[in-house]
């Protein structure tokens, strides 16, 4: 297991910290740190952002050693190789060491990797998170993020989630996972009224309802930024009148859409309707979107900062993405997953002036190929 700074999940805590602390992102440095400053290890700041990496399979001794240390940590991320035994029991270890003591943990957020094994279903992992949230220590979460956690998170879990976690400003539970456990929309809209101070959250498409929407709608409500959706299919009928309410009253709104694979052009089109902010959309279907392509140019010009797309190339796609960077200047990120032409790139590094990452390519495109960062 390896330990490091928790900046890829924390940037906004990861920005305050110090170069000195932020060098420090190895169990070598943190074990030395802390043999030569007992004293002062209650304040040793990296203990506050730190991520575990259970990857190491010969290290059973660490949980014991980390102990003494667990309570002090605010910001913590989980990255288990689910597909050993050893690693998920360091992750849960951590996790009911956690619960049973006082600590200040504010923000957790669970990664898996590997594959998950046969008949696997993250009960381990998913019985600690409730013991977190039933503890009596003092735990006061304020972020949370499972979106690479591939564990059915059912209704009990979500509203013991909420009920334990008041003063939580982010939630992203929209995890993908198999199987036809749906939050109910009753859930969501529960969650918003437990926690008062949400400000982002990430659930399935089909658990929202009019009523969820009415929540932050209501006047004491506090200022809400962002929407992570993600749609397998299942139709749910939100009117384009409440979207723009909702636009309206928090103006700083923005929504997050990915598409299965599975999702055909005329659902996505259903979804897709002028009065969402759409600000990021990720279009995991291999379809021919020229069209669509157009559609969002001139539907989304003034919010849309990221565009994912996989597509077959064609001259059609080529003068739609042109339209495209013409018109969605805000673009921050495009990554479009087949070959176009240079007039394409051309475009949008000429019309989208904030551009700060792009997988464009006018060769034969291999997933090889990093994004290109913009100097």
């Amino acid at each position: 297991m390896r330990a490091r700074a928790f900046s890829a999940v924390a940037p906004i805590w990861w920005n305050t910290l110090s170069q000195e602390t932020r060098a420090l992102r190895d169990l070598t440095s943190f074990r030395r740190a802390c043999k030569t400053d007992t004293a002062g290890v209650h304040d040793f700041s990296p203990t506050s952002y730190f991520s575990f990496d259970t990857e190491d399979e010969d290290d059973e001794c660490l949980l014991q050693w980390l102990q003494p240390f667990l309570g002090l940590i605010r910001h913590l991320q989980l990255v288990v190789e689910q597909s050993l035994d050893l690693n998920r029991k360091q992750a849960t270890g951590i996790l009911d060491t956690l619960a049973c003591r006082s600590c200040r943990l504010q923000g957790l957020c669970i990664v898996c990797l590997g594959i998950s094994p046969y008949f696997y279903s993250g009960q381990d992992v998913l019985h600690s998170i409730r013991s977190i949230c039933q503890s009596r220590n003092g735990i006061d979460l304020q972020y949370i993020d499972f979106r690479q956690m591939p564990f059915t998170l059912d209704n009990g879990t979500v509203q013991m989630i909420a009920s334990s976690s008041p003063n939580l400003h982010t939630l992203f539970i929209n995890n993908q996972a198999p199987g036809p456990m749906i939050l109910k929309p009753d859930t969501i809209s529960d969650v918003l009224r437990t926690c008062p101070k949400l400000s982002a959250l990430g659930v399935c498409y089909a658990s929202l309802s009019e009523k969820m929407f009415w929540e932050l709608l209501k006047p004491n409500r506090g200022p809400f930024r962002f929407l992570d959706l993600f749609y397998e299919g299942l139709d749910v009928n939100i009117p384009k009148e409440l979207w723009a309410m909702v636009s309206e009253k928090h103006p700083q709104f923005r929504v997050r859409l990915e598409f299965a694979p599975t999702v055909p052009i005329r659902k996505m089109l259903v979804v897709l309707k002028p009065t969402i902010p759409v600000a990021a959309l990720h279009f995991d279907t291999p379809l021919h979107m020229a069209d669509q392509v157009k559609f969002i140019a001139s539907t989304y010009s003034r919010t849309l900062e990221r565009l994912v797309l996989y597509n077959a190339p064609s001259a059609d796609l080529n003068a739609s993405l042109i339209e495209l960077a013409g018109k969605c200047v805000h673009l921050k990120e495009v990554h479009c997953y087949s070959a176009v032409s240079e007039a394409v790139v051309e475009a949008f590094i000429l019309h989208c002036p904030g551009l700060k990452k792009y997988t464009l390519s006018a060769q034969k495109f291999s997933f090889d190929i990093p994004p290109a960062v913009v100097p």
